[in-house]
């Protein structure tokens, strides 16, 4: 984005029935997930207000190790009622969910072979949204940060 592109402006009232439903929410929590609302940076240009989701578990790639993530969603400039909130962040719990699946999702080359595949691997880099479900074109898309930095797997 140069300095001439315009930026995206929404404005609604602040969600307080989202809020509530988040305050509430018990999803995962034995397990270490917390999910909370906040004004934060996203990055890439993008800030305002963000669902996120912290998950905790084994790393999928070195299950030794146990990871903290942040999965961050804008929440939209909307004037829901509570049902409408609540299926959203269903939503986004699904999609976090979804995201850990397409990770795990693993095909051994032969049922004896450490080598692997994974044919669903999520796309992190800039520009891509990490919850799609699709197939993997290159390792690069699997193995590059929102950053757009190339992670070591």
């Amino acid at each position: 984005m140069s300095t001439a592109d315009p930026l995206m402006s929404q404005t609604a009232p602040y969600p307080q029935l989202l809020a509530d439903l988040v305050n509430r929410l018990g999803y995962r929590s034995r397990e270490g997930w917390r999910v909370s609302l906040a004004h934060i940076d996203r990055g890439q240009g993008s800030k305002g207000l963000t669902l996120i989701v912290l998950r905790v578990g084994p790393d999928t790639y070195h299950p030794e190790r146990i990871l903290r993530v942040n999965h961050y969603f804008p929440v939209p400039a909307a004037a829901y009622d509570a049902r409408s909130w609540q299926r959203w962040l269903f939503d986004r719990l699904g999609d976090v969910d979804t995201h850990e699946r397409m990770e795990n999702f693993i095909l051994h080359d032969t049922p004896e072979s450490e080598n692997v595949t994974r044919p669903y691997a999520p796309s992190h880099g800039p520009g891509n949204d990490p919850y799609i479900v699709r197939e993997v074109g290159t390792i690069e898309d699997q193995r590059t940060s929102y950053r757009g930095e190339l992670a070591d797997h």
